[in-house]
């Protein structure tokens, strides 16, 4: 049992858990037996990382109710999600608060990949900022929408229905602070982001490193990003740190980008 929960999620209601191989006989009776410990309703074994595009895991039911549909609560903000439609991590809760700290109460804020709008409204509750919210997935969006409502937020967050890409031209010199949470488009959207500040302005950027050592990993992001980011501004400070860790040395980087466009 402790094996199998070191890698457990708890999302609302429902444990989202990965498997030893050698436990794949006995999944279902750990299901039942993390329900009874834990004191969800429904336990889901990943079988497939999140995948391309809209990054939803693989997912097999195990135990309790076959809902995938719960109500995620964080920083006094509480979120509908469907596990089986769209990306939720609830271990990025720490940096969620870290970055709304770092915002001003009168920013223009762009959260370029949002999915169901966590960093957004978030940022929002505890500051008072305006949030386009922008997510490509329908249900993300769909979601997001609802959450907004929920929250009471309706007209400090935008949600917005795109490919980030397709608005920039809209929000053009509109804003303060980028967000971008999808370490698999950093490097390639890092430009658009670049144009939606208004002027020196701040782009939180993810990506994924592979690496022995968690600051050898946190070096090799900014040598990346930098270089990528060097075509469209200029860097005037980056200072970056280990999220997580996504694997066998291999770590989730954040890189806090000072910038002023070219």
């Amino acid at each position: 049992m402790c094996k199998a929960l070191k890698g457990v999620d708890i999302i609302g209601s429902i444990a989202v858990i990965k498997i030893p191989r050698e436990w794949e006989g006995v999944k279902h009776r750990v299901g039942e037996r993390i329900i009874s410990k834990l004191g969800v309703d429904s336990v889901y074994m990943q079988t497939a990382p999140a995948r391309q595009g809209d990054r939803v895991r693989g997912l097999e039911w195990l135990a309790g109710e076959r809902s995938t549909e719960t109500v995620y609560s964080e920083h006094g903000c509480r979120f509908l999600v469907d596990i089986e439609k769209v990306y939720f991590s609830p271990r990025l809760s720490n940096e969620r608060k870290r970055v709304a700290g770092l915002v001003g109460q009168r920013e223009t804020v762009v959260n370029m990949f949002a999915g169901v709008g966590t960093f957004s409204i978030i940022i929002a509750k505890k500051k008072g900022a305006k949030v386009f919210s922008i997510d490509s997935n329908p249900h993300a969006f769909a979601l997001m929408v609802e959450n907004v409502a929920l929250n009471k937020l309706n007209g400090k967050v935008i949600p917005v229905l795109a490919d980030a890409r397709e608005v920039t031209a809209e929000l053009e010199r509109t804003s303060d602070r980028i967000l971008m949470p999808l370490p698999e488009l950093a490097e390639e959207y890092i430009g658009d982001a670049v144009r939606m500040l208004r002027g020196d302005g701040w782009i939180h950027v993810y990506t994924h490193e592979s690496s022995r050592v968690k600051a050898e990993a946190v070096e090799k992001a900014k040598s990346r990003m930098l270089k990528s980011a060097g075509r469209f501004c200029e860097v005037i400070s980056a200072d970056g740190k280990v999220v997580r860790s996504v694997g066998r040395n291999n770590y989730q980087v954040v890189l806090d980008l000072w910038v002023r466009p070219h």
